[in-house]
């Protein structure tokens, strides 16, 4: 028997968003919703595998079509943004969700690196805000987010495969050490100085070469930048915001962005940059080769001990 009320569900929205405003509607959880209705699998994971029995089930009771609930699901998106989704995420317009009692989920906004709405042009907001207002550049950002959409979808245009760019900024820097006491200052002088914390071996990524300024808005001992891009999904969002900006950053300026990350780097990291470099287009890897021997020559110095005052400032701060 159908439901005597039903929503209609807004444009662009999730299958899961819409099933919960319906089980509000009742005073219900969506777990009692879906065992009065009798479909069987959970929603987020309709949203990704539709099962045609269970949309019959769905459709039957909200008075829809299958294939309205089917466009509310990502199973015509490419396996590439499918793998980029975050199925549990929470973030929202506040201009959208304006006056209703349960934000709406919107499928562009499941995105890994959709950071506002496209319809007001403003910010999305979660509850894991923290670091992104000192990141900045929102320019950056937004180009970063719009080339990663592109590629994620199978449109990338870029030079340099945005995927090849994306592992460059997860790789190490140099090898994992434990944090540096000026790495630690915003600790509570209590937690300075716990073992488990100053023993602790961190990551490196080259992100920070790129995008310094995150080391501000993240401390190390909270950041949580997974090593490969399978994870990018579950990162946080400053994290993830962080490498949007990483991507226009380096996109905009290869040349100069892998010079000053073998500047930066030891041995170690160094050569795994190198060894991912070396696939990239001949003309943007011959650059690298006309404009690195200098920073070469002074990572080698660095080695030997005899770094300059820059060079030790850097070495402060990526320690």
């Amino acid at each position: 028997m159908p439901l005597p009320i039903v929503p209609p569900p807004f444009r662009d929205e999730r299958l899961s968003s819409w099933l919960e405003r319906i089980a509000d509607v009742y005073l219900v959880s969506l777990d009692e919703l879906q065992a009065h209705v009798g479909w069987s699998r959970f929603a987020l994971q309709l949203e990704r595998e539709p099962v045609q029995a269970d949309f019959e089930c769905i459709a039957a009771a909200t008075n829809n079509s299958v294939e309205r609930l089917s466009a509310m699901t990502f199973q015509d998106a490419p396996s590439r943004y499918r793998r980029l989704l975050r199925s549990g995420s929470r973030e929202s317009c506040p201009f959208c969700s304006r006056g209703l009692p349960r934000p709406q989920r919107l499928k562009g906004w499941s995105f890994a690196f959709t950071f506002w709405c496209d319809r007001h042009n403003q910010p999305l907001f979660g509850s894991e805000m923290r670091g992104v207002g000192t990141l900045g550049d929102e320019a950056s950002a937004r180009r970063g987010s719009e080339i990663l959409h592109h590629w994620a979808t199978g449109r990338d245009r870029s030079v340099v495969p945005v995927r090849s760019v994306l592992s460059l900024l997860l790789l190490p820097l140099r090898r994992a050490s434990p944090p540096a006491p000026w790495e630690l200052a915003r600790l509570p002088l209590k937690r300075q100085h716990d073992p488990t914390i100053r023993s602790r071996p961190r990551r490196r990524p080259v992100l920070i070469v790129v995008v310094p300024e995150f080391t501000h808005a993240v401390p190390i001992y909270d950041q949580r930048l997974p090593s490969n891009i399978a994870n990018l999904s579950d990162a946080p969002w400053a994290e993830r915001y962080a490498l949007a900006i990483g991507v226009a950053r380096v996109l905009k300026n290869p040349v100069d962005a892998i010079v000053r990350i073998l500047e930066a780097s030891d041995e170690f990291g160094r050569q795994k940059v190198m060894t991912l470099i070396n696939q990239w287009p001949q003309s943007v890897h011959n650059a690298v080769d006309y404009a690195g021997p200098r920073s070469r020559k002074r990572g080698t110095a660095a080695k030997r001990g005899d770094v300059s005052r820059v060079g030790r400032e850097r070495a402060r701060t990526l320690c």
